[in-house]
């Protein structure tokens, strides 16, 4: 009888119902027979927990936002882990590392890396020195002495090698591979934005640009900025095809985003962390057969000269935002063919793809 595989712990700093890399990460290893205990936070707008068949956790914190948050969370985090046994500590990215080092180093357990992004890279703590001290120097305590991680993408992986000599995988964060659902024949066609609406997105671009697009555009998600995106449209004269939907279920935004017609994936160069960003948004478009307007960044660029699915852009100014949507507008055999290659690409860069990935790098922990 096979021997019973280990228990993973992972820890995000989210409410875990709209974190669809960690769903897919948690179920496909739950499916290969570990345990898994995925952590997150209540937040105040936070609804009932989703229904997974691996178990989920939710503190109830007192500070939801700034350093007292991280500290606090990762102090409940490491008492917890305290209290209770797991064979491997995975943390997700730099802000839940250090309770997961702490814990694993004291029980002598394993500890694995999960880097989403490059999290020093960030917008929200480059203008903050302060801030980035700190985290700066969690890093380069911590990173040097992990030795199992993955990350997203290749360019992170190479630069965190760079740095602390450690090797990285490359896990993508791609969807599972299905059958579109929707036919947009009988759509009004319309732009979409998918994704956390914080500053450094293009957002406020993209919202000026509609003055020169004869096409609705719907965003789908919430964040820092969405009070003051919400107050652009108007500002521009665009109210009357610009809505927000708010944040919205992996189901139902599936559903909305198999209508659009064209995606937008806009993210400002002055965050290192946006520039070697591979996001789930490109993804997405990719695997709901909508092209999408693109940065022309290192990731994107890579997976473009395979799969032209995209059209690539240097400058987020609003008249150049306009030019390359207007372009996929109005040449229809250009179009056509960017959503003729989503269909290729996706049989590439798919979950399916990047799960036996995964599984071989847990499976090669545990032998």
């Amino acid at each position: 009888m096979p021997s019973k595989k280990p228990h993973i712990v992972f820890s995000v700093t989210n409410d875990l119902n709209h974190d669809q890399r960690m769903q897919r990460i948690c179920n496909a290893l739950h499916e290969a027979g570990y345990q898994i205990t995925l952590i997150g936070f209540v937040k105040k707008k936070s609804v009932k927990l989703s229904n997974q068949p691996y178990h989920q956790k939710r503190f109830y914190l007192k500070f939801l936002k700034g350093k007292f948050f991280y500290l606090e969370y990762n102090l409940r985090l490491y008492f917890h882990f305290l209290r209770n046994d797991y064979d491997i500590y995975s943390a997700i990215d730099l802000d839940t590392v250090l309770a997961h080092y702490l814990a694993s180093s004291q029980k002598k357990k394993t500890l694995v890396l999960d880097a989403h992004e490059l999290y020093l890279g960030l917008p929200e703590i480059q203008d903050r020195p302060f801030t980035k001290r700190i985290w700066t120097f969690l890093e380069k305590w911590i990173y040097p002495k992990v030795k199992y991680a993955y990350t997203v993408n290749q360019i992170i992986a190479d630069y965190y090698k760079s740095e602390y000599e450690v090797d990285f995988e490359v896990i993508r964060n791609c969807p599972v591979e299905a059958e579109r659902s929707e036919k947009r024949d009988h759509f009004q066609p319309f732009i979409l934005y998918q994704g956390a609406l914080n500053e450094g997105r293009g957002i406020e671009q993209l919202i000026e640009a509609m003055q020169w697009i004869d096409m609705d555009l719907k965003i789908a998600g919430t964040g820092e900025i969405e009070k003051d995106l919400k107050a652009l449209p108007s500002k521009f004269g665009v109210a009357h095809k610009v809505q927000f939907l708010g944040y919205l279920l992996p189901d139902k935004l599936k559903q909305v985003s198999e209508k659009a017609f064209i995606g937008a994936n806009l993210l400002s160069a002055k965050s290192l962390n946006y520039y070697f960003s591979l996001a789930n948004k490109f993804f997405d478009y990719m695997h709901n057969e909508i092209p999408q307007i693109s940065m022309n960044y290192p990731e994107y660029r890579l997976i473009n000269s395979e799969f032209e699915i995209a059209v690539l852009i240097d400058s987020l100014a609003p008249t150049k935002i306009a030019d390359a949507i207007n372009n996929l507008i109005e040449e229809k055999g250009k179009y056509q063919r960017l959503q003729e290659n989503c269909i290729a690409a996706k049989k590439v860069y798919n979950w399916n793809n990047e799960k036996s990935k995964l599984l071989k790098f847990y499976d090669s922990i545990v032998e």
